[in-house]
């Protein structure tokens, strides 16, 4: 993963993730379940946010009160979220220091590089990933995360990742209508898939709950799986639900009925997955 196919993106990343219809959408459902945990400890938090983007999660938990270390491969990706600081720090929604920023790869972090702007023997009470940033890794470098962070994470800790399954209704359904099998089953894949962001070609890997489990298992418990975009469509989607902002709503409601049914999230758009650190 380069930071090459990243930074072109990070111009016109909130337009179509953030301020979108579908992905406000879903980003409200990931923080149903995310708010509710920053909470439970009654305390701020040490929060590590993996493939940060451009900090739209990270600058919602400082707001709340949380320490968070902001991370991510894209350099412009970064500049976005200091610009976003200085706005947040000027309406006084965010106290300053409350989000320090490093450029680091996931794989790099997987490898043993140190991150840079915090004390790691002190640990991190929430280890965050959000929508599908670690589609970018395979089986073999998430199972080498999760060791990492099997060092970082307090005991009692967690791990809340948001990532792309290996079924879409959504898109399949879609694909399959515009007479595009290839497309609608690619998820299917065991391995590696070709994607591009811009001009630019990415490797991309989808992840099930089993073999996230798996890959986690002996430090980490799971405590929950989560559809997220089950009846909210993909943010591929959205020129087709741009002026349906009440279809949206309905649909989101519909999600969050959905939103204990594990077995579904196997067919979302992402799911979520909440592991707690027990060893």
């Amino acid at each position: 993963m380069t930071a090459a196919a990243f930074d072109p993106a990070a111009a016109d990343y909130d337009r179509d993730f953030i301020r979108s219809l579908t992905g406000a959408a879903q980003r409200r459902l990931v923080r149903d379940h995310l708010d509710r945990r920053l909470a439970e400890p009654g305390r701020p938090l040490q929060v590590l946010e993996l493939t940060c983007g451009t900090g739209e999660d990270a600058i919602h938990m400082a707001g709340l009160g949380h320490q968070v270390l902001a991370t991510d491969l894209s350099g412009a990706m970064l500049a976005r979220i200091k610009a976003k600081l200085a706005e947040a720090k000027l309406a006084g929604t965010v106290r300053t220091g409350a989000v320090r920023t490093q450029q680091l790869a996931v794989e790099a972090l997987a490898a043993g590089e140190p991150l840079d702007a915090v004390n790691e023997a002190e640990g991190f009470d929430l280890v965050f990933s959000d929508f599908g940033g670690l589609n970018c890794i395979g089986p073999e470098v998430m199972a080498a995360l999760a060791r990492r962070l099997a060092g970082l994470v307090r005991p009692g800790g967690r791990v809340i990742l948001v990532v792309m399954p290996h079924l879409c209704l959504w898109e399949a359904g879609w694909n399959l209508v515009r007479l595009r099998p290839r497309a609608a089953f690619r998820r299917l894949s065991r391995g590696s898939v070709t994607a591009r962001i811009g001009d630019q070609p990415l490797s991309i890997w989808y992840h099930g709950a089993a073999a996230l489990k798996q890959a986690f298992a002996g430090n980490f418990a799971c405590d929950t799986i989560r559809p997220i975009g089950l009846a909210v469509p993909p943010s591929a989607l959205e020129p087709v639900f741009a002026r349906r902002p009440g279809l949206i709503a309905r649909l989101e409601a519909v999600d969050r009925r959905l939103a204990r049914c594990g077995w579904l999230a196997g067919c979302a758009d992402h799911l979520l997955i909440d592991l707690r650190r027990v060893a």
